[in-house]
C-alpha cells in the first residue's frame, strides 16, 4: 500500500518518434533507370508506329494521286511510239507515274493486291511516293534491262513480299503508252549493295532477251543487303 502522500511518478512506456527513413541510393538508381527505359520503349512505339503507319500512309496518298495522272496520261493512246525517248528523267508528265507494275500466279495477283504506280527516281523522295524507276536503264519493253527499286518496309512496303514470287509467275508493267509488257519470273539473289551491276548491265544474268529487275532492301528493316528479282520479256498485250 502506497502511503498517503507519495507522489512517485509510474513509468509509462513512450514509443519512439518515427523518423522518415532514406531510400538506398541503389534502389533509387533502379527506379530511375526502369523510368527512363520505359520511357524509351514509348518513343521507339511512336516512332514504330510512324514508320510503318503515317509514312504508309503518304505514300498510299500518293498512289491515289499518280493513278489519277496515269490514267489520264494513257488515255487514248495507242501502239508505242516507233522511236522511244531516251532513257532518262522526261520532263514530260514530270510528278505523274512512270509506269504500272503487278505481279501475277495462275492469273490471280501475288506479292500486292495491288497496281503498283511506279514513278521516275529512285532518290529518297521519289521512293516515299512508290517504287522507282532507275533512271537510265531500259524503258518497259525495250532491248536491255528495265529496272525498278522499292521499299520492303515503310512507305507502303510495295515490295514486303516480293520474295514470294517463284517460278510461273509473272511481272506485268504498262508504261505511258498504254500498252502492257510481261515479263517471267527468272530468279532471284541476295547481293551486296555495291553489287550495282544487277541494275547497270544490260543483260545481267545473260538471259540473251530484255530484262527486268526489281531490287528492295534485305532482310526486312535493314539495308544491310540487297533482294533481287529477274524476269525475261516474254511479250505484250
Amino acid at each position: 500500500m502506497r502511503p498517503v502522500g507519495d507522489r512517485r511518478a509510474t513509468a509509462v512506456a513512450v514509443p519512439p518518434r518515427r523518423l522518415g527513413t532514406v531510400e538506398p541510393a541503389s534502389r533509387r538508381i533502379v527506379r530511375g533507370v526502369g523510368w527512363a527505359l520505359i520511357g524509351a520503349g514509348a518513343v521507339v512505339l511512336l516512332y514504330v508506329a510512324y514508320l510503318l503507319w503515317f509514312t504508309g500512309l503518304q505514300t498510299a496518298t500518293a498512289q491515289r494521286d499518280l493513278a489519277d495522272r496515269f490514267e489520264t496520261i494513257t488515255e487514248g493512246r495507242g501502239a508505242p511510239t516507233a522511236e522511244p525517248p531516251a532513257a532518262g528523267r522526261s520532263s514530260e508528265a514530270a510528278g505523274d507515274a512512270f509506269a504500272a507494275l503487278w505481279f501475277e500466279r495462275d492469273r490471280e495477283r501475288v506479292v500486292t493486291d495491288d497496281v503498283l504506280y511506279v514513278v521516275e527516281g529512285t532518290s529518297v523522295e521519289d521512293l516515299k511516293r512508290g517504287p522507282g524507276y532507275y533512271v537510265g536503264s531500259a524503258l518497259p519493253g525495250q532491248s536491255g534491262n528495265f529496272a525498278i527499286a522499292g521499299h520492303r518496309t515503310t512507305y507502303g512496303a510495295p515490295f514486303w513480299s516480293l520474295n514470294a514470287l517463284a517460278e510461273g509467275d509473272t511481272i506485268h508493267v504498262v508504261d505511258r503508252n498504254g500498252t502492257e509488257w510481261r515479263y517471267a519470273f527468272r530468279e532471284q539473289r541476295i547481293v551486296e549493295p555495291t553489287d550495282v551491276w544487277v541494275v547497270s548491265d544490260a543483260d545481267p544474268i545473260g538471259l540473251g532477251a530484255p530484262t527486268i529487275t526489281l531490287t528492295t532492301c534485305h532482310p526486312r528493316a535493314s539495308a544491310a543487303q540487297r533482294l533481287v528479282v529477274f524476269g525475261e520479256l516474254v511479250g505484250s498485250v
